[in-house]
């Protein structure tokens, strides 16, 4: 299977027409070297869950571009080819892909053991139909706003996307289509995990752009609705409760997205709303025959923000320094509310780097509604907090100091809380991050980090502590 894989672009290469414009061959790869000490924060030895392996990332592409097609409307209709391979995986640790937490970001892609799987197998056409208009099909790479609601992080989404400017003041607009699987739902049996994602975006440029952001997530899988149970009538040796699970959930996310990138000023905020309806079925626990009636319906009402802001500074004889800030937020769920969920979570929002996450923090790597680190002990979150817990507030500061012979210094610190917690505590805990990098025109690069937090009293380990070291090498063409 790996020979017939490698060989796809060769054969691409062979077969390239000679009317093609160019011909594109890109490759990548990413080696990072990561050690955890204490990823269950506890301070309990045996609880500890170290982990200390080395994640390959590797991308090799190939795409035909401008190839003519016809003449239509007075314009040439164009079309692009183009296939990527993406392979990761790690070394050095048996229990890294399917040990917790790591699972939960392997389960993200299509593979997780260094075999290649598609990234992307498109076609695309320019000036479709003879309108200024640009439409993707296949499997591509896709990102929704700053990527708060939707991002394929690498794993490829297959459907149909279309570009266009609109006739009023420089507006351009997409449109889009994917079908695809909620990687957060295990498949058991013959249930159906399929997910469609459908929606669109609106940009309007000024003195910065403005986004309006439209997605429609229609779920199958079956999944638990956490904060939410059911009474159990019947007595006898059942649970006084049920949990409550939905099937056929449809969620409505509707964001606006602020971007500015003014002199020295970067500016970057979205806030989102989340909207929706699930139908419930009847809990696992149910035995002996006996049923307990479900609520009739879930409420999801949910809302979410992130503001990104950099500012650089030049410094006499020293050069350009630049300090940062970021705040996020995101709902979590009322425990009052039984059959209304108010915690924010979209199936494929921005969360994954391969093996790693993508986050604030380096070490809890959050998202306003997941993270990393720490209390993934317990299987009934999806956030990774503890349960009770619910929504994370994130407030991050941080400056990068001039350049030094081409080396550069990050410096960051975060604190992190949680939006709501039945035990009325709230602070996860802080973190503070280095990292030391070194690039060379952005085709090469090298860096070493390490990353010490402390856990607040609303994680399991109050006062336990925990470091990420980690040597990162990239190159690509």
């Amino acid at each position: 299977m790996l020979r017939r894989l490698a060989a796809v672009p060769l054969l691409i290469l062979a077969l390239s027409p000679a009317q093609a414009a160019n011909l594109d061959v890109s490759a990548a790869y990413k080696m990072k070297a990561v050690s955890y000490e204490n990823i269950g924060l506890t301070g309990v030895r045996e609880a500890r869950n170290n982990h200390s392996f080395i994640a390959n990332d590797a991308r090799l592409g190939v795409a035909v571009r401008r190839i003519e097609l016809e003449s239509r409307r007075g314009e040439m209709m164009t079309m692009d080819v183009g296939i990527t391979l993406r392979a990761i995986g790690a070394a050095g640790s048996t229990s890294t892909v399917l040990g917790a937490p790591f699972d939960r970001v392997a389960a993200n892609y299509p593979s997780a053991n260094f075999t290649p799987f598609l990234e992307q197998a498109y076609l695309k056409v320019s000036n479709f139909l003879g309108y200024p208009l640009e439409a993707t099909f296949g499997r591509q790479n896709y990102r929704l706003g700053s990527g708060l609601l939707l991002d394929d992080d690498g794993a490829g989404l297959t459907g149909i996307t279309m570009r266009g400017e609109l006739p009023w003041w420089g507006m351009k607009a997409e449109g889009f289509v994917f079908s695809d699987r909620d990687s957060r739902q295990a498949v058991q049996g013959g249930e159906d995990n399929s997910l469609a994602l459908f929606g669109f975006g609106v940009d309007l440029p000024g003195e910065g752009v403005w986004q309006l952001n439209q997605l429609f997530e229609r779920d199958r899988s079956r999944q638990q609705v956490y904060g939410c149970n059911y009474p159990n009538a019947q007595g006898g040796g059942l649970p006084p409760t049920f949990p409550c699970y939905a099937s056929k959930t449809l969620k409505s996310f509707t964001s606006v997205r602020y971007s500015l990138n003014y002199g020295p000023i970067v500016f970057d905020g979205e806030a989102a709303f989340q909207k929706g309806i699930a139908t419930p079925i009847g809990s696992p626990t149910d035995t002996n025959g006996i049923k307990s009636t479900p609520p009739g319906r879930i409420i999801y009402n949910a809302n979410a923000q992130v503001v990104r802001a950099k500012w650089k500074q030049s410094l006499p004889r020293f050069g350009e320094g630049i300090a940062r800030m970021s705040v996020a937020r995101g709902s979590g769920d009322d425990p009052a509310t039984q059959t209304r969920d108010e915690a924010f979570y979209p199936a494929h929002g921005h969360q994954f780097d391969g093996l790693d996450r993508s986050g604030f923090g380096t070490f809890f790597n959050a998202t306003p509604y997941s993270a990393f680190g720490g209390n993934y002990g317990s299987t009934t979150t999806a956030s990774g907090l503890q349960e009770g817990d619910s929504g994370i507030v994130v407030v991050g500061i941080g400056y990068t100091p001039p350049a030094y012979k081409g080396f550069v210094l990050d410096v960051d610190y975060y604190l992190f809380q949680t939006e709501r917690s039945v035990r009325g505590i709230h602070t996860i805990g802080g973190e503070w991050d280095l990292r030391l990098r070194y690039n060379v025109q952005d085709r090469f690069g090298v860096s070493v980090s390490a990353a010490y937090f402390k856990s607040g009293k609303a994680t399991s380990g109050n006062g336990a502590t925990a470091r990420k070291y980690a040597l990162e090498a990239f190159g690509r063409f």
